[in-house]
């Protein structure tokens, strides 16, 4: 907030420096537009990598230089919760990191790079990836880096579709699984790390209103698509957009980031 209340040139020896007393414009609303949060979503990390879901190291790094020279702050799924509740104002040029599955190279590559530039992000884990082999985190490893700052959300038990029955399910099996993904997913994830989880990723992205309804019901609450585009303060809580970074030229990754909506209100 004092960032962004004064010039640059107010950070210089002699200098006054406005210390804003209290919460002004909590919806980030202009005469101009409205202010929107991007959200970036990655899945895995390698040196060098053979698939759209995974980011090499170098790229990453180059991202996040990129978010650090150009004044962008990341932010957390509680302060994003709060610009949502309309409660409090974030940062202008705020953005989310997040991450799904639980791939072990989130905490070999791309934390360290993270921790370079003073970021953090949100991990979204699901259940049964947790420790299974070596490609995959610990809950060990999930509570250091949320001592460092991540915050780690629900990606449901064992990552199914959530959105359709399958071929061997009948309405009464149907909403028993669904159940299970996503309030049992909630409850081991609290219980192993000593938290509330408010946050919960949809497997694929896919929901229905159903899904809907017992993510709320479970206690969560944001819910996270992957749906491209922003999200102004008004959006719908449980059907927040992220952007998949699928390409790695840094021109596509750049237009991922508009924080503001152009909306004359004159």
């Amino acid at each position: 907030m004092i960032e962004d209340t004064n010039p640059e040139t107010a950070f210089l020896p002699g200098r006054f420096v406005v210390i804003p007393l209290k919460i002004a414009n909590r919806g980030g609303i202009t005469e101009k537009g409205y202010q929107t949060v991007p959200i970036l979503c990655y899945h895995r990390f390698a040196n060098s990598c053979d698939s759209p879901l995974c980011m090499p190291a170098d790229v990453f790094d180059r991202q996040m230089k990129y978010l650090k020279e150009n004044g962008y702050r990341v932010i957390g799924p509680e302060e994003l919760l709060d610009f949502l509740d309309y409660r409090k104002a974030i940062p202008k040029n705020a953005v989310m990191i997040t991450v799904d599955d639980g791939y072990r190279s989130v905490y070999n590559i791309a934390y360290p790079i993270l921790k370079k530039y003073g970021f953090a992000a949100t991990l979204f884990i699901y259940i049964d990836y947790v420790g299974v082999s070596s490609k995959a985190m610990t809950w060990d490893h999930l509570r250091e880096l949320k001592q460092e700052g991540f915050y780690i959300g629900s990606h449901s038990v064992a990552h199914s579709d959530l959105s359709k029955k399958k071929e061997t399910e009948d309405d009464k099996a149907y909403l028993a699984r669904l159940k299970k993904e996503i309030f049992r997913s909630k409850e081991i994830i609290d219980h192993e790390l000593d938290q509330d989880t408010l946050i919960f990723s949809y497997p694929f992205g896919r929901r229905n209103q159903t899904v809907i309804s017992l993510s709320r019901q479970a206690g969560f609450k944001i819910a996270v698509t992957v749906d491209r585009g922003g999200n102004p303060f008004f959006a719908d809580p449980f059907t927040i957009r992220r952007d998949q970074v699928l390409k790695r030229d840094m021109k596509r990754f750049v237009s991922r980031l508009k924080t503001f909506q152009s909306y004359p209100l004159k």
